[in-house]
């Protein structure tokens, strides 16, 4: 999978889940570490912990998998 299709994966695995303003910042000329954030808001906890887990899910159907995942708890 090339980044594109990734972060396509991501942001409709967010979509899925009714994500509230997914927003893709690219960061590369700023950070090492990564070369896109993916941000996105959910109404409740239980919410996002769903949008968290349909990301996994999806891209480990791709053979991909997360790295740093932040919101979950």
């Amino acid at each position: 999978m090339n980044i594109e299709e990734k972060l396509q994966t991501i942001c409709d695995a967010l979509e899925d889940k009714k994500a509230i303003d997914i927003k893709v910042i690219d960061i590369s000329k700023v950070s090492v570490i990564a070369d896109y954030l993916v941000i996105a808001g959910g109404n409740n906890k239980s919410q996002v912990q769903a949008m968290v887990d349909n990301v996994e899910d999806n891209m480990m159907k791709n053979n991909e998998y997360t790295k740093h995942v932040e919101g979950y708890s």
